[in-house]
């Protein structure tokens, strides 16, 4: 499992909150002078022209202010999404690698004993195992392990572990290192703080 630490993520959001923060509080500060500028001006001219004309200014010098805000406001929580769909790709990118190197290690022959341990009584003999197309020391330990059980291929899988199908049960259990990865992305999308609603 992939440890976030919290401490550094809340960071990471901070930081993107504050920079957000001070740009928009920039922009504010400057439709505001903007904003006070463009009323004396439409004052003095309507002054001459009554109050009628002073109305129809500031709706539109408002209009316009809050135009250029909501414009502002999208376009910063394009700028943060797209921060953080980095941040997520980047840090899933990382342990898919770190994965696929763990399925060349001696410590991935144990996992595999301890994962098919975990689920052997569930299941009959007569079972297919599906593995990623490469993977040798998943191949190497079913035909030792299960000599009478069918092993295939499946393109699905790209990093490691195995699919066992129950002949005999109509049974399937997903024990890939890609549905591994796929749950911690879940986790990490609910617990990390990183969506954004538009």
């Amino acid at each position: 499992m992939i440890q976030q630490s919290p401490a550094k993520t809340k960071r990471f959001l901070k930081a993107i909150n504050r920079a957000a923060m001070q740009k928009c509080n920039d922009i504010a500060a400057q439709i505001e002078q903007t904003t006070k500028e463009a009323m004396q001006r439409a004052e003095e001219e309507a002054s001459r022209d009554g109050h009628r004309r002073i109305a129809a200014a500031k709706a539109k010098i408002e209009a316009k202010a809050k135009m250029e805000v909501a414009e502002y406001e999208k376009a910063k929580k394009s700028e943060i999404y797209q921060k953080r769909l980095s941040y997520r790709t980047e840090v899933f990118s990382a342990a898919e690698e770190k994965l696929k190197l763990f399925t060349k290690s001696d410590a991935y022959l144990q996992y595999l004993e301890e994962t098919f341990a975990k689920i052997s009584d569930k299941v009959s003999n007569n079972l297919t195992i599906f593995l990623a197309n490469e993977d040798t020391i998943a191949a190497s330990y079913f035909q030792k392990k299960l000599q009478e059980a069918e092993i295939k291929t499946d393109d699905s899988i790209e990093i490691g572990g195995f699919k066992i199908k129950d002949n005999d049960k109509s049974l399937i259990l997903d024990c890939t290192l890609d549905a591994g990865l796929a749950a911690e992305l879940d986790w990490f999308l609910l617990h990390s703080n990183l969506q954004i609603d538009f």
